[in-house]
């Protein structure tokens, strides 16, 4: 299983290294170039992937959450006993995301981290200096990692805060 730190590392690394100014246009556009980069930066084993978008259902998930990405093991009963087994990580994005937007994907990455036992969640806000990392809920704070990331004269500069600031 892919440990947290490694999950962390692999996108301060991937945010720092997208320095295309298109892809700061548009939340999506830059959802596709971090996706790259975690494929590169990710050491995930044989069973592990990186997905985008993929549509929780509530009769198998207990939710019905779209997260921006996931890192994880898809189920395989074969494997997996249960559905809350094999998640590593789930990622929401906003471009300049405003305080309620932020509050909503905290939310969202609540319910992702306590339903479907996901043990990191983060926020990454695209093409701004904030991370909005105070307004992560208490009963999440040690399982969410903030990010903002923006170009200063053409080369990224991440901020990296711990859930609660």
């Amino acid at each position: 299983m892919i440990a947290p730190e490694d999950v962390r590392r692999a996108v301060r690394v991937g945010l720092a290294a997208i320095a295309t100014p298109r892809y700061f246009d548009t939340e999506r556009g830059y959802q596709g170039a971090l996706l790259a980069q975690l494929h590169e930066h990710l050491p995930l084993s044989q069973d592990a992937i990186v997905e985008q978008e993929y549509q929780k259902q509530a009769g198998a998930h207990g939710l019905t959450i779209r997260p921006d990405i996931i890192i994880h093991e898809p189920f395989d009963p074969a494997r997996h006993h249960a559905r809350t087994e094999g998640n590593v990580a789930v990622i929401e994005l906003k471009r300049r995301a405003t305080v309620a937007e932020a509050r909503a994907d905290f939310e969202s990455l609540r319910l992702m981290l306590v339903t479907l036992r996901y043990p990191l969640g983060l926020f990454i806000n695209v093409d701004a200096a904030i991370t909005h990392a105070a307004l992560v809920p208490a009963d999440i704070r040690e399982r969410v990692g903030c990010f903002a990331v923006m170009l200063v004269d053409g080369m990224p500069q991440v901020v990296e805060e711990v859930g609660g600031g």
